[in-house]
């Protein structure tokens, strides 16, 4: 049914197409012909009036009008007259039917043309006039034609025969066209239906024999639905990219905060293989962190405790309940020290790998050994003295009460080990002060002489003792400075009693200072045992004692040289160190010199 409708309007539509040709085809038959009537009127109303009147209206016998208009060739033409403005005809020919109708006086000098319309004895007239040129009176040659016919004209009836049959043939050829064309639509819908599942769209069943609109109009719908469909999973899709990128910013996140932490950190898998490593295990392992990231631990890890370490959460067997701390030398970095603290990631009952944290504990581990070695010998320097002590006292109880000179020489031992334990002891309490913040220098403005020749008098008698020559080179005038006479003090006695301690027998010690532009510098020479590059570098620290080159030379307790670095940074000065391992040693302060005073302030 649906088939035949198509085809019944495919019919219709062809014959309507038909007659629209044919009429436009008549219309434009019509217009030619109007245009013709208007081109030979006008053309022959021209010539006429061109003529002289008395040929145009002769006395008697036939005139132009007749010799001329008997030869027309127009099967429309219908009159043409010579009359007056009163409407008299001087001069007529009519076709056989026609009725000339009366003139009208013309409204201008010009040609013009005008329709009088049909009446019930003829049809409407197209009249063409204008005026005689050589005329004693008013006169107008007019020609009248009859409207074309709209009829069919019989010699044109094989013309538009030809060309309706041509466009009916047309229409079986596009009916089946469009049945061919239509057959791919069932393919279609069977692939849109395989693409979108069921629950999603509606069915569209598509046959060759349905219309155009219907088939139209379903798969509209099954677009919108498409569309709709899509749009939806657009925005889930938009959804999981936010979800996605903002999952991915949190993981770069971490990561970035987790190489930003000064341990080295490592992860691992339920495997045992590793799945993370920051920044740090370079520096500490050795190791480059990409063979750490692509080997297995047994190829990159060296170590045996750290290997062992990560070997007990590997596999099924891990242990997950305990924590494992370790402390190991890297071999891949020698000289330093780590602990290494291994613990499962365990949630919900169950393993996600370990997380294995390396500290650099190499300050650590040198502090406690220093403390442990400052404890082993503090107690040598204070059990030194003490035996000394209880050695000369029991001399004195056997036989010295008695013997003057065995007095003397133990009450000089005694005292001299008796200020050996106190400048210890006094060192250490310095130190304590120093690291809990209490000492604070209270500045006044010294005078460098006084204060130096007060040291140098001071350590004359222990540089006496041991045969160092100690001299004094000081300038007349010197500027005074800003600092805390007693505080300073320690720092020149520790450094003057250091270069007496670690001199050469009959060796010299020179105390001196020197005056700048800008700053004082106080220097402590010796001819002593000298030191290394690597201890001038680390002799101001805490602990630290130089290697000594010979027995004679008694080990310190690690504390001279740092308090009186500490003090001297107190001032705001620094202490260079200047020295050549058996050539002896300089240690220099440089001082700003302080500004100039107001008068009368005290001067200590």
């Amino acid at each position: 049914m649906k088939n035949n409708r198509i085809g019944l309007i495919l019919v219709v539509s062809s014959l309507a197409i038909i007659a629209l040709v044919v009429a436009l085809l008549l219309q434009r038959q019509q217009a030619a012909q109007a245009d013709q009537v208007r081109i030979q009127g006008l053309g022959m109303v021209r010539s006429l009036a061109a003529l002289p009147a008395a040929m145009l209206v002769p006395g008697d016998g036939p005139g132009v009008l007749d010799s001329v208009l008997a030869h027309r060739d127009n099967p429309d033409f219908a009159y043409a007259a010579v009359s007056t403005d009163e409407g008299r005809n001087l001069a007529e020919f009519a076709s056989p039917g026609a009725l000339i109708p009366a003139a009208v006086s013309l409204a201008l000098t010009g040609f013009d043309e005008r329709r009088i319309d049909a009446s019930a004895r003829q049809r409407a007239i197209r009249e063409f006039r204008g005026p005689v040129a050589n005329a004693e009176n008013r006169l107008q040659v007019r020609i009248g034609y009859f409207e074309p016919d709209t009829s069919l004209n019989m010699k044109d009836v094989s013309f538009y025969a030809i060309i309706a049959l041509a466009m009916f043939l047309l229409v079986p050829l596009i009916y089946f066209v469009i049945k061919r064309e239509m057959a791919p639509l069932t393919a279609l819908s069977e692939q849109l239906r395989a693409i979108v599942p069921s629950q999603a769209l509606a069915p569209v069943t598509v046959n060759a024999d349905q219309d155009v609109r219907g088939l139209v109009q379903k798969l509209n719908g099954y677009i919108d639905q498409a569309g709709s469909r899509i749009r939806a999973l657009e925005q889930d899709s938009m959804a999981s990219m936010a979800s996605s990128r903002l999952l991915e910013y949190g993981s770069n996140k971490m990561q970035s905060v987790l190489h930003c932490l000064p341990d080295g950190l490592l992860v691992l898998d339920p495997a045992g293989e590793v799945t993370f490593a920051n920044g740090k295990i370079e520096p500490l392992l050795g190791v480059p962190v990409p063979d750490v990231l692509s080997q297995p631990v047994d190829v990159w890890c060296r170590d045996p405790d750290l290997r062992a370490m990560l070997a007990r959460y590997r596999g099924t067997g891990a242990d997950t309940r305990s924590q494992a701390t370790i402390e190991f030398s890297p071999l891949g970095v020698p000289g330093k020290r780590l602990w290494g603290t291994a613990q499962a990631l365990v949630g919900h009952s169950m393993a996600y790998g370990t997380l294995v944290v390396l500290r650099d504990a190499t300050r650590e581990h040198l502090a406690r050994q220093a403390g442990n070695d400052f404890v082993a010998h503090v107690a040598h320097e204070l059990k030194s003295p003490l035996n000394v002590i209880g050695m000369y006292g029991e001399m004195l109880g056997d036989a010295g009460a008695t013997d003057p000179e065995i007095r003397v020489e133990a009450v000089n031992v005694i005292q001299d080990e008796v200020e050996r334990m106190s400048s210890l002891v006094n060192n250490l309490l310095n130190v304590s002060k120093l690291e809990t913040g209490s000492m604070r220098p209270e500045r006044h403005r010294v005078r460098l002489d006084d204060l130096l020749n007060d040291a140098w008098t001071q350590a004359m008698s222990r540089a006496s003792s041991k045969g160092i020559k100690l001299d004094l080179q000081v300038p007349r005038e010197i500027s005074a400075v800003s600092i805390d006479k007693d505080l300073f003090r320690i720092a020149l006695n520790n450094l003057l009693n250091n270069a007496i301690k670690y001199n050469r027998p009959g060796g010299s010690v020179v105390l001196s200072a020197e005056e700048g532009d800008s700053d004082v510098v106080l220097s402590v020479r010796d001819s002593g045992i000298g030191m290394s590059p690597e201890d001038r570098q680390r002799v101001t620290e805490k602990f630290y004692r130089a290697r000594e080159t010979s027995a004679d030379h008694a080990g310190g307790h690690g504390l001279g040289l740092y308090l009186a670095n500490q003090i001297i940074e107190l001032h705001h000065a620094r202490l260079t160190i200047d020295s050549e391992l058996g050539q002896g040693s300089v240690f220099s302060i440089h001082l700003k010199k302080m500004p100039a005073l107001v008068a009368g302030a005290q001067v200590l």
